[in-house]
């Protein structure tokens, strides 16, 4: 567009090209806006993932049916599998794996399905995700492997099935060899039993220098002391807690 050299006409110019720039703002906008709202379809997630954890199959497959992507997040960056599985929802859970959903699909906070159920105790749907392909060696923050979980939290049943899937130990499960040796470097190794919460059982098969005898520590030595006359020895059972191995993935 020209214009003229004429003050009035300057003016006028600059005033149409501010409105040509301002529209064409708008119409950027619009689109950026419309484009959005197709990729975030609100609301579509949210009620995905409530028919995952609620077990509504009538409205996961209508969703489904809708192309709804069955590894969607939700605002928290939780997919509906992850919900399902907390839930226990088995045939959702069938339903979106079906759908053709990732069962390694993780939280933010590295959660995944199978980590979820194992958590709360959902052996069906453990068993479930296991037959599905499930990774059981993945960790999270807050819960660390499946197998971790299961044992921490005492879910035996579902302990041995993630063995028997293939779960790896991290050096501090139930079978392992592990050492409590706070006293300068001295105390008692041995083969974990048992493992509650933070409590860890341990069968002892060696102590480690406690000549004279190591003094007691209530957490880490049942209050007993260590070696020496009236001591922890070879053969003795202890209860630990977590924070007293100083040692994890010994040899025997």
């Amino acid at each position: 567009m020209k214009c003229s050299r004429r003050n009035w006409q300057a003016a006028l110019c600059a005033l149409m090209l501010l409105f040509c720039a301002a529209t064409a703002r708008g119409h950027r906008q619009a689109a950026r806006t419309s484009a959005s709202s197709s990729q975030v379809r609100p609301g579509t997630e949210t009620q995905l993932h409530r028919a995952a954890r609620t077990g509504n199959l009538k409205l996961l497959r209508t969703r489904l049916e809708q192309g709804v992507n069955p590894d969607a997040r939700d605002p928290s960056g939780r997919t509906a599998l992850l919900e399902a599985a907390a839930a226990g929802q088995l045939e959702a859970m069938r339903e979106l794996v079906d759908a053709g959903a990732n069962v390694n699909a993780a939280a933010p906070e590295g959660q995944t399905p199978l980590i979820e159920a194992t958590a709360r105790n959902r052996a069906a749907a453990v068993k479930f995700l296991v037959e599905a392909g499930a990774d059981p060696n993945l960790r999270s923050r807050g819960f660390g492997s499946a197998l971790e979980a299961a044992e921490r939290m005492g879910h035996e049943e579902i302990a041995q099935m993630l063995r028997k899937a293939g779960a790896h130990t991290f050096g501090r499960s139930v079978g392992d060899t592990v050492c409590v040796r706070p006293w300068n470097g001295e105390g008692y190794c041995g083969t974990v039993l048992a493992i509650h919460n933070n409590q860890y059982q341990i069968h002892i098969t060696k102590i480690i220098g406690c000549l004279g005898g190591c003094q007691p520590k209530p957490e880490c030595s049942a209050g007993k002391p260590v070696g020496g006359p009236g001591g922890l020895q070879v053969g003795d059972g202890v209860t630990t807690v977590s924070w007293c191995l100083t040692h994890t993935g010994v040899k025997p």
